[in-house]
């Protein structure tokens, strides 16, 4: 279908698309957004029909698909209005699939996003009568306030059309697409201005918070999830909120801080925050997907009382506000630079998010704790931990996703305990608990021993740092030592190697040696060679051009989507002058091509081109 109007994507889809696309295909429905009408009796399905018809010709939003393949950047094209496709399902058992087994197949299903509208819809009968209307939508056309908007517009028209008048509804003054075209309006300097501010937290976040954690699960991609409510919860927050003079939000990120820290062992708590772009002013009603997670860290390293908790993390709140206006490929290029610059992999893949689902109930009388199913599809995405505050009309809901390798199922269960234990506590005016004695209160685990050494805000693990080397052909023996500045190699090798080459190979295998960390120096000698010891950093050095098959495919791909002249496989994707959000059209390209084993997640991390060229295999 040809597209009416086409613009960049806007600032707050970045996230949700990339995301969206670095999924397998069978676990992307994780994202998918769904909501359930109970449709007034006499209702039919043309008018229900009518009325979706109507709101897919106000909201463009509806008839939007994202091109990852255009140029010189992915594309929201909004196509002309057409009938909307509403499914029929029948409520009786009468041999055709169940509701439940057609919602479920309907919201399982990864949308096309080149080719699909963002919006699926089925009606379900009872008696060959419309009983219910069950959407599906995809995240990065709709959030949890555009969902709201639209639930709001659909019952407004469609009791208009029962009751034979028309619904007035406001005008709709902004569409995504003219959002976009503003964006993309915005120059150069003035996006690296506002870049500026994430550039100097990513230098303040340490690059693995569960360092002391982290390790092999029993089976691999293991998680576990499970959720608290509790009524007395939501009046505990309000009244801490009050108190101190602070929104709710920063209530929970100090609880959230302080029981992360608790379980990490760690003084400074990294995560990334779930932020709204509607803030900035006349964006407020847009209906598409504004909401970008901010880059938030948490200093407890001297051991502050929650009062002082609580100040800094509506400072922290309010940064993240006032900085949220930016795009968030932006993001994930300045953490790829930032882990390149260090050596280490700077990982933050824990995620905070506020959901308010007023004034709707939680529908508990009492605390109750839920073991989950096993978050199998989430598991899939690349984060470490997602926790979810739900805000009802009657209570709260907290829910945790951890990945097995960080948090076992015992420790999700304390954490959420032990999160609320925390904000119970303060109830009392007097009650000011510093972050180690709550810490104790909550009583995890002892986290594994393991001899860590700190540069700046990292961990980092000499011994583990040492065995990656040893896994290069041409060393023989090696000596890690370390100073407030950096790593120091001594290598003994039994063939010519540079200290470039070194260096390429420790950040190709960051991402499978946790804590592990690129030297800063490396000496090198050769055995028997009589030759003098090298000594360099390893970040000079020729450029390393494409011998194999995988190599030239990916050097070509790479450089044809980003239009670069030459690709240096030394460098790291972003290195090289890769743009994040080009990742997806760079994988596309590589299939097309007949090759695998490169995906768009992968392009954005510290491994050289030439690490990610070695897993590329043939397409069968």
């Amino acid at each position: 279908m040809t597209a009416s109007k086409s613009a960049n994507l806007c600032w707050g889809q970045r996230y949700h698309w990339l995301r969206y696309q670095q999924v397998p295909a069978g676990s992307r429905h994780e994202a998918h957004i769904t909501d359930t009408f109970r449709l007034p009796a006499g209702t039919t399905l043309a008018q229900v029909r009518s009325v979706l018809g109507y709101l897919v010709r106000r909201h463009e939003v509806l008839r939007t698909v994202y091109d990852a393949r255009a140029h010189p950047w992915p594309r929201q094209r909004v196509q002309p209005p057409a009938p909307v496709t509403v499914h029929e399902v029948s409520g009786e058992p009468d041999g055709t699939p169940s509701p439940a087994e057609f919602t479920g197949a309907l919201t399982a299903a990864p949308f096309d996003l080149a080719a699909e509208w963002p919006m699926r819809a089925c009606v379900v009968t009872r008696g060959g009568v419309p009983d219910r209307l069950h959407l599906v939508f995809n995240h990065v056309a709709f959030d949890d306030v555009a969902l709201d908007a639209l639930r709001r517009e659909f019952e407004a028209v469609l009791t208009g059309v029962l009751d034979g008048r028309p619904a007035v509804l406001p005008p709709v003054r902004d569409q995504p697409a003219d959002l976009a075209a503003r964006e993309a309006a915005t120059s150069d300097q003035a996006v690296e201005e506002a870049l500026g501010h994430w550039r100097d937290e990513a230098a303040r976040l340490p690059a693995d918070m569960y360092a002391r954690r982290r390790r092999a699960p029993a089976v691999a991609g293991a998680a576990h999830s499970a959720s608290f409510t509790s009524p007395d919860l939501l009046a505990t927050v309000a009244g801490l909120a009050e108190r101190h003079r602070v929104w709710p939000a920063a209530v929970h990120l100090a609880a959230y801080a302080v029981t992360m820290a608790a379980h990490t062992g760690e003084d400074l708590v990294s995560h990334r925050m779930y932020t709204s772009l509607r803030e900035d002013g006349g964006r407020a009603a847009l209906m598409t997907c504004q909401s970008s997670p901010a880059l938030v860290a948490m200093d407890l390293s001297d051991d502050p009382p929650f009062s002082e908790v609580l100040r800094r993390a509506a400072a922290r709140v309010e940064q993240a506000l006032a900085h949220a206006r930016v795009p968030y490929d932006g993001i994930v290029e300045l953490l790829s630079r930032e882990s390149t610059r260090r050596g280490q992999r700077v990982q933050v893949a824990s995620e905070l998010n506020f959901l308010d689902h007023k004034p709707r109930s939680c529908g508990v009388r009492r605390d109750r704790f839920t073991p989950n199913p096993e978050p199998a599809h989430w598991a899939r995405s690349g984060s470490d931990t997602y926790f979810r505050v739900y805000e009802w009309q009657d209570g709260i809901t907290l829910v945790l996703q951890a990945m097995d390798a960080v948090m076992d199922a015992d420790a999700v269960e304390r954490f959420l305990r032990g999160y609320a234990a925390l904000l119970d506590a303060h109830r009392d005016p007097g009650a000011d608990l510093r972050a180690g004695e709550a810490a104790r209160r909550m009583g995890f685990a002892p986290a594994p021993e393991r001899p860590l050494t700190r540069i700046g805000p990292d961990a980092v693990d000499l011994a583990e740092t040492r065995r990656v080397l040893l896994g290069h052909p041409a060393v023989a023996s090696v000596t890690v030592t370390a100073d407030p500045r950096g790593l120091t190699a001594e290598v003994l090798a039994a063939a010519d190697v540079t200290p470039a080459a070194l260096r390429v190979h420790v950040l190709g295998a960051l991402h499978d040696h946790p804590a592990a960390r690129c030297p800063g120096l490396f000496r090198v000698t050769v055995t028997g060679s009589g030759a003098p010891e090298v000594e360099g950093d390893g970040r000079t050095g020729p450029a390393v051009s494409p011998a194999t098959d995988a190599e030239h495919a990916l050097t070509a791909v790479v450089a044809e989507v980003n239009g670069l002249d030459g690709v240096d496989l030394s460098e790291s994707y972003t290195g090289a002058g890769g743009r994040a959000l080009r990742t997806p059209r760079v994988a596309a390209e590589l299939r097309a091509r007949g090759w695998e084993g490169v995906s768009p997640g992968d392009l954005t991390g510290v491994r050289p081109l030439l690490t990610l060229a070695r897993a590329m295999v043939r397409s069968p």
